[in-house]
């Protein structure tokens, strides 16, 4: 994923900043006299009206408090902001929380100024006046905590602003898209370890929701950071319960998307977010919501910005209950009571998986997530793994044609990759200190060449790059279609040993029956989508469907090899389970019956339905 342009940031911004510009400032003398007391976690925990710490968050706070470096990795809903936000409140130098999306700022922000703290937020779309605000606080030292992307450490005034205060510690939020080989790496991560020596080398503490060690450990090398406390708060979502649904053969499309409906028309599913693995399936399976009398909206970045935040902002605003994106809608999207998530498709790896899946049921209360696996999307995986694959020889011409257009100082601008194979090959060239990339306005990038790329050096890069995509693959594969626990599965993915202690339904193997409907009303289901608009829908009880099915079967045999329709078509049959004849007359009133079929049918038709 590459970063954001321009246009999308200011769309994004007006957003997340409307209303927000006439927060109210905490009063000074009350910042005083809250955080004039002894620098403990649990006398600070209070003053954001909380009455205990989760799991990790007291080490975490105590560990920042003693300026010490830390790694925490907690699950989505865990409560990282808490570990970063009471030291920062407590220490009357600055906190700089550094963010990927400034919804995500907004939304931390706004609770934060709500509760008259002193914290401030530097993004680009605030007004002219609330920009310079948010600056002047930082420069007299009325900001405690300051919330920014990685990108504002290539703006001067922003440094200098910095430069008037001491810092007391650079809090990463999302810290795994510090990893190119994570699910979300984003460049403009990469210079965060130069930034922090620039600030004096202040206390680190980097957080996510969904390292593995593999991930943490790069992390922690990416920073330098020193003797680092390492929290893992445990990954189990208690109040989640997990399904997949393998939907395979003809007509799996259609039967995929009666789940879906099925699903989302319980309210108790709703409000819901859909994931799709393609812009394409994005817009169709919205429209086919949208048809189904759902209220659905799309959300992917091949749409217009204003676009996408009217689809977020109605969300979360509840006039739209379904939202049905691509990977593009996820961080910064802060709605608590999200009842369940589906994947259309098999995501890209059990990392995105879980991120994703755990934007439901932020508030504790009971959620679902569902994945609707079907083995082509394997395909697509497949496809784009072999798109991201870079060989050396690649990266070498790469960075062949970045010195042709360089200065004589071997630097040049340019625009932030927008193909998976260019943010890898670039990814790779930094990684082996070929060029060296600072942030630049406009969401561009600062090259510098160091050198001709070295043959041993890049094919390792290369080979470890292509080792880990393949890699990931091929655990999301072995999850969507693995026939064990599926909490089980991700605990044992994250390196999580604890016991899975779910609070209410585990999952579809440790619950098959639980809350999916019958198979039986699926597939009626599924049958009617297929039908020509305007043709007549028959209602069909579960009872009903049963018949129906039985009366499938009687069909395939009689027909004996030839085509089904030759005994009767399904419409015929969904009638007959309906209305239930109990003798010939009777059934040759049904729509398709006539004189051939009692002759040669009646007998046992009427037989199975005496039977259901």
């Amino acid at each position: 994923m590459t970063s954001s342009t321009e246009q999308d940031v200011q769309a994004e911004a007006q957003l997340a900043l409307h209303g927000l510009e006439n927060a109210p400032a905490p009063s000074q003398a009350r910042v005083d006299r809250i955080y004039s007391g002894p620098r403990e976690p649990e006398p600070l925990l209070s003053h954001l009206g909380y009455d205990s710490f989760r799991p990790g968050q007291r080490e975490a706070v105590a560990a920042a408090l003693d300026g010490r470096d830390s790694t925490i990795v907690m699950p989505t809903g865990g409560g990282k902001s808490v570990c970063y936000q009471l030291p920062g409140l407590a220490d009357e130098r600055l906190t700089i929380v550094v963010s990927p999306l400034i919804a995500l700022m907004a939304d931390q922000w706004l609770r934060l100024r709500e509760g008259g703290h002193p914290a401030t937020m530097i993004a680009s779309g605030l007004g002219e006046n609330a920009a310079r605000d948010a600056m002047a606080r930082v420069r007299d030292g009325r900001a405690r905590i300051v919330y920014c992307s990685p990108e504002r450490f290539g703006s001067s005034s922003f440094l200098e602003a910095l430069g008037r205060r001491e810092v007391s510690m650079l809090a990463v939020d999302e810290a795994h898209c510090l990893s190119e080989w994570g699910h979300d790496f984003r460049p403009d991560y990469l210079r965060l370890p130069r930034a922090i020596e620039r600030l004096g080398r202040p206390t680190v503490m980097a957080c996510t929701a969904t390292a593995t060690e593999e991930v943490a450990a790069e992390i922690s090398s990416r920073l330098d950071l020193r003797d680092p406390l390492v929290v893992r708060s445990g990954f189990d979502r208690p109040n989640l319960s997990f399904d997949i649904v393998r939907l395979d053969g003809k007509g799996s499309k259609a039967r995929k998307f009666a789940l879906l409906e099925i699903g989302l028309k319980d309210p108790a599913n709703r409000p819901a977010i859909v994931y799709c693995g393609t812009r394409r399936d994005t817009d169709e399976v919205a429209q086919a919501l949208r048809e189904s009398g759902i209220s659905a909206g799309a959300y992917h970045a091949g749409l217009a910005p204003d676009e996408r935040a009217s689809t977020q902002h109605r969300f979360m605003q509840g006039d739209c209950e379904v939202v049905v994106a691509t990977n593009a809608f996820g961080m910064g999207v802060d709605k608590a009571d999200v009842r369940s998530v589906w994947h259309w498709a098999i995501p890209t790896s059990v990392e995105a998986y879980y991120q994703e899946a755990g934007r439901a049921g932020r508030d504790g209360e009971p959620a679902r997530a569902v994945l609707l696996a079907m083995r082509s999307d394997l395909g697509r995986l497949v496809r784009f793994n072999e798109q991201k694959t870079v060989d050396p020889a690649g990266v070498a011409e790469y960075v062949r044609q970045l010195a042709a257009n360089a200065g004589e100082d071997g630097a040049l601008r340019i625009s932030s990759p927008r193909t998976d194979a260019e943010r890898i090959r670039l990814a790779v060239a930094e990684r082996i200190d070929s060029v060296s990339i600072e942030p630049a306005p406009g969401g561009r990038l600062d090259v510098t060449i160091h050198g001709p790329v070295q043959p041993g050096p890049v094919a390792a890069s290369c080979r470890v790059a292509k080792d880990r995509g393949w890699s990931a693959y091929r655990s999301v594969e072995a999850f969507s279609y693995s026939t064990k626990c599926r909490r089980r599965l991700l605990l044992d993915h994250f390196s999580d040993t604890s016991t899975p202690e779910p609070t209410g339904r585990c999952c579809d193997v440790c619950d098959p029956a639980g809350w999916l409907p019958d198979p039986e009303s699926i597939l009626i289901t599924a049958k009617r989508k297929t039908r020509s608009p305007g043709a007549d829908v028959v209602e069909l009880s579960a009872a009903d469907g049963r018949l129906f099915e039985t009366l499938r079967e009687w069909r395939r045999a009689a027909a004996a090899g030839k085509p089904a329709y030759t005994v009767a078509n399904d419409r015929t049959l969904e009638m007959i389970a309906v209305k239930r004849p109990t003798n010939p007359a009777d059934l040759q009133e049904i729509k398709g019956v006539g004189p051939g079929f009692i002759s040669k049918y009646a007998e046992p038709v009427l037989e199975l339905i005496a039977a259901a």
